[in-house]
């Protein structure tokens, strides 16, 4: 079960003795505290595990980061109490877990996007950390819990919902938040480290700021003399990062994939634009997505040690395919574009706040949005004069589902984030499960932020991030780091202090991006205003696999179980001439696919 690499972190008492000496054999590097015992135990995957000491504290940075270790052993000079640790949590660009033994209590925090993740459990009586849920489940010896995977089959999880994991002993920790673990290994304070930016920025400072931010977090990716590669499809994402990491010292290999449907090529000819500004190319492949497997082609075969179910198992093949290809080449890490569209885009929340302080302009903007998608000024004014608390909207939300109302499952104007959809096939014993696990929460539900727009940024955001997750543990499989820094904190923080209104508007494509590449890439590049699609590709990859999709399904036990009925499941999800899947089906495959890899792990194991 320990093959996939991993961190775990143990509070400093001899009570943690018996976890560390299961660990021990799968653990290729040991971090002890100041006393000599075990702080750290690591089994090395593709993150970087940097370390320092000053006097009785030391500190460990894990993910990549822009800290040299005498970066970091100044930082430690200056903590005399665990909670000062919290100086380490954005004090560098790049994506990391921040963690510190300071006079026996352990400090530990992630990033605030969530991009890495920390979970705590007890087991021997002590608290104990690490970067996967599964791996505390283990060391536990707990068991998927019915009702936490029965969530997991719903569309469209709110907050706290989707902050779950399949265990009830193994809770994780939101992203703004540290946690202090005291010296006997059992008391155990949270705190708040990070908040969401007020936006008060224009859009010039805020570019500026952006530009700086995505430069530093391509710098922090990679190691000295490490071959880098990095997605470039022609869009307003991935070719920024392409830019910056065609500056560094080893050049940058760019992979550009295009189709063969109506419009297809067209990412391949914003690519070629935007090479002409980067001479630290020295590799540019160039292929068809035809030349690939399908979508949906390989899923039930793909031998990832996922953590949680999730939506990277869909696109997993290919991404697994292109990270072994780098592997052979040498190179160590990819960057990819991926919450590009998450960070960038409006949304609909942004309205309805802005009509409590600017109803006219919010008035605009949203008919600019309804008008093309022919909805009627009535329903715009409704929907922006809707004043439902979180709380409120959460419980509508809820029950609106479990009575089976039609949703088109997109958020609207006053939706706190996207509507809770249940796929048709649960069985009632799985309504129910879910029903209760969700109404349960509802006397501790609070929102991300206070206002509609403030909540649905970071929620849609670390939505995101929960997905690059996923393909960041196909890429520890492979043993090459698929890397996301548009996720990043230090990227993410500038662009939440924009304004909303001079961030995105319903007349540009991502305005902020493109105002902080100017000069930088070419104008007639950054002109662009359109992205292409994949649908007619995931059609007819759906209708050639999906016999293989539900053969996974029932390998994993979920047509056998009390969670899904089998004739439901088979008949709602059957492949239709032109058009694309359902989208509750992904939510059981995803499912089968972490099911069926964490049981044939413990078969394994056993």
């Amino acid at each position: 079960m320990f093959e996939t690499g991993f961190l775990v972190a143990l509070p400093d008492t001899t009570a943690a003795a018996p976890v560390a000496d299961r660990l021990r054999d799968a653990a290729d590097v040991v971090v002890p505290h100041a006393s000599g015992r075990p702080w750290l135990m690591v089994r090395q995957g593709v993150d970087p595990v940097l370390t320092a000491a000053a006097g009785s504290t030391r500190t460990a940075l894990v993910g990549p980061t822009s800290a040299t270790a005498t970066d970091l052993e100044r930082v430690a000079a200056g903590i005399g109490r665990a909670v000062e640790a919290t100086t380490l949590a954005d004090r560098f660009a790049g994506s990391y877990l921040a963690l510190a033994s300071v006079d026996g209590e352990l400090y530990a925090n992630g990033p605030a996007m969530e991009t890495r993740r920390l979970h705590r459990t007890r087991v021997s009586g002590v608290e104990v950390l690490a970067d996967r849920a599964d791996v505390l489940a283990v060391l536990g010896g707990f068991e998927v819990a019915p009702e936490l995977l029965a969530l997991r089959l719903v569309g469209a999880l709110p907050h706290p919902l989707n902050g779950t994991t399949l265990w009830h002993e193994v809770e994780e920790l939101r992203g703004e938040c540290y946690l202090v673990v005291d010296a006997a290994g059992t008391g155990v304070r949270q705190g708040r480290w990070w908040s969401v930016p007020e936006p008060v920025l224009g859009r010039a400072e805020g570019a500026e700021l952006l530009r700086d931010a995505v430069r530093e977090a391509v710098a922090s990716r990679g190691r000295p003399g490490e071959q880098l590669a990095c997605d470039l499809s022609g869009g307003l994402d991935s070719t920024p990062l392409c830019y910056y990491a065609a500056q560094g010292p080893t050049g940058v290999l760019a992979r550009t994939l295009f189709n063969t449907d109506p419009g297809g090529r067209e990412d391949l000819h914003w690519a070629q634009l935007a090479l002409r500004f980067m001479p630290g190319v020295h590799t540019h492949l160039v292929g068809a997505t035809e030349e690939l497997q399908d979508f949906y082609e390989g899923v039930d075969e793909l031998a990832v040690p996922f953590d949680e179910p999730t939506q990277a198992a869909t696109a997993g093949p290919r991404i697994h395919a292109m990270l072994l290809d780098d592997r052979e080449r040498g190179i160590g890490t990819h960057l990819n574009g991926l919450g590009g569209d998450h960070v960038f885009r409006g949304i609909g929340a942004w309205e309805h706040t802005l009509a409590r302080t600017n109803p006219l302009r919010a008035w605009q903007r949203a008919r600019s949005e309804h008008v093309p998608q022919r909805i009627g000024r009535l329903q715009t004014l409704r929907q922006l004069a809707d004043r439902r608390s979180y709380r409120r909207w959460y419980a509508d939300t809820v029950q609106a589902a479990l009575d089976g109302a039609a949703t088109s499952g997109a958020p609207q104007l006053n939706d706190w984030s996207a509507p809770v959809t249940l796929p048709p096939w649960l069985t009632p014993a799985a309504r129910e499960l879910v029903r209760r696990r969700a109404l349960d929460a509802l006397d501790q539900v609070e929102p991300l932020d206070p206002t509609t727009a403030g909540h649905s940024d970071l929620f849609f955001i670390r939505d995101a991030a929960r997905l690059v997750r996923g393909t960041g543990q196909i890429g520890q499989a492979v043993g090459v780091a698929y890397e996301a820094p548009l996720l990043d904190d230090r990227v993410v923080t500038p662009v939440l202090s924009v304004r909303r209104v001079e961030r995105d508007t319903p007349l540009e494509w991502k305005p902020l991006i493109k105002q902080a590449m100017r000069g930088v890439l070419p104008d007639d590049y950054l002109d662009r205003t359109t992205k292409v699609g994949g649908g007619p590709q995931s059609v007819r990859g759906y209708q050639r696999h999906h016999a293989a999709l539900m053969a996974l399904v029932e390998d994993a036990g979920l047509l056998d179980s009390e969670l899904v009925d089998r004739d439901l499941l088979l008949g709602t999800t059957a492949p239709q001439a032109r058009e694309t899947p359902p989208g509750h089906v992904h939510q059981a495959v995803n499912a089968a696919l972490f099911l069926r890899n964490l049981s044939t792990r413990r078969a394994l194991a056993a």
